[in-house]
């Protein structure tokens, strides 16, 4: 069966199209184009979207709840929940996030983790990343000290068999001893090595680079600052090409000013926007919990006790609107951010918008809320407009 998103703006994310037509058929985009120049196929059904915009669906790297459910709470009823409440906000591509625990704990939640997204193929659960345990206490964020692991290939082994190999993403702190065997292992088996919770020298993210890593965990946040004579994670970040650097775009995480930098340094070619989304998304003002830790969810700010940020209530959808009112870029730039770029990462195919690619789309209205989702073809979230 055909049918037609038309007359909305579509961000390919390469270019814009006004008036702009997109044809599903099955699971993949048939066509895309001005209403005027597109051919519709007999019978083709057509949903008039005139006025709204029209973006590749989201991908969201580093996930770890929302809605007021985890998926560190090791059961599907979470896993289902969270998964719905990110469709309603555009994201059709996720990495589930777990973070340290004791090794038994852990293990447990890989493997009912793993098994929920094998199990549901057709859901927006496609992966997992890992946020730890390798991490530097000095720098832990929100993360429980008490469950932080020593570095070996050994336990990495027992973390990616206990996943099934579903571990995309790897945060990891390069300058812990045996952490660079880690990242060799870890590469060899696909997975995608990112710096973070660190306070990586220079000279240790060169190294790193060099054994496989790729990556730089929601940047500035949970490393160094910038220090002109002792260059660490910062200086890399913002160096070397190798490393695409994930970015919390809530405009506290990182000033607005601090993002337009990153654009004009960085470039959006190489930056990925993520949520760091915990449970307390899209809740009320209260207190939840993190790693078996206190949080207190205030003005959209959820932080320890101490005042330690921890994750955030972000969706992608809301860090594509900030960008763009804040620093001015341009929203080809910040869809790209927001879709393709990260699905190059997981080469998910995905994140594009034209024929052949896996019809996965959002419908926003100007401000940027989310109208549609559609993924592999099917409407799985419509707003309610009564």
């Amino acid at each position: 069966m055909y049918y037609a998103l038309v007359g909305g703006k579509i961000i390919t994310p390469f270019k814009e199209i006004e008036n702009g037509a997109v044809i599903i058929f099955n699971e993949k985009v048939y066509e895309v184009g001005k209403v005027s120049e597109v051919t519709f196929p007999d019978k083709c059904q057509l949903i008039d979207v005139s006025g709204k915009i029209i973006t590749p669906g989201f991908v969201d790297l580093l996930v770890h709840g929302g809605g007021g459910y985890g998926f560190a709470d090791n059961n599907e009823k979470s896993y289902r929940k969270i998964s719905e409440y990110f469709l309603t906000h555009g994201s059709t591509h996720i990495l589930a996030s777990l973070h340290a625990k004791p090794k038994k704990h852990l293990l447990l939640d890989l493997d009912k983790l793993s098994k929920y997204i094998i199990d549901h193929p057709e859901g927006n659960l496609r992966g997992i990343h890992m946020e730890g345990p390798f991490l530097n206490p000095i720098l832990k964020g929100a993360m429980n000290e008490e469950y932080l692991w020593k570095p070996s290939v050994e336990l990495f082994r027992d973390l990616y068999n206990a996943s099934r190999g579903l571990i995309k993403i790897m945060t990891i702190a390069p300058e812990l001893d045996g952490a660079m065997e880690v990242i060799r292992a870890a590469s060899f088996s696909g997975v995608i090595c990112s710096i973070g919770h660190s306070t990586a020298s220079y000279e240790d993210i060169d190294k790193a680079i060099a054994h496989g890593a790729a990556h730089v965990t929601h940047i500035f946040n949970a490393m160094k600052p910038f220090h002109h004579r002792l260059p660490s994670i910062i200086t890399g970040a913002l160096l070397r090409d190798e490393l695409k650097i994930e970015l919390i775009a809530d405009n506290f995480h990182v000033h607005p000013a601090v993002m337009e930098l990153l654009l004009k340094i960085k470039s959006p070619k190489n930056i990925i926007l993520i949520t760091d989304s915990i449970r307390a998304g899209g809740m009320h003002e209260g207190e939840y919990h993190f790693s078996d830790q206190k949080v207190v969810l205030k003005d959209n700010i959820a932080t320890l006790e101490d005042g330690t940020l921890a994750g955030s209530t972000l969706t992608l959808n809301k860090a594509i609107r900030n960008i763009i009112t804040s620093t001015g870029a341009k929203i080809t730039d910040t869809v790209r951010m927001a879709t393709l770029n990260s699905a190059k990462v997981v080469n998910s195919g995905r994140g594009i918008l034209s024929a052949g690619k896996a019809a996965d789309l959002v419908v926003l209205d100007e401000d940027f809320n989310v109208e549609m989702t559609i993924m592999n073809g099917e409407i799985v979230y419509k707003k309610n407009n009564d």
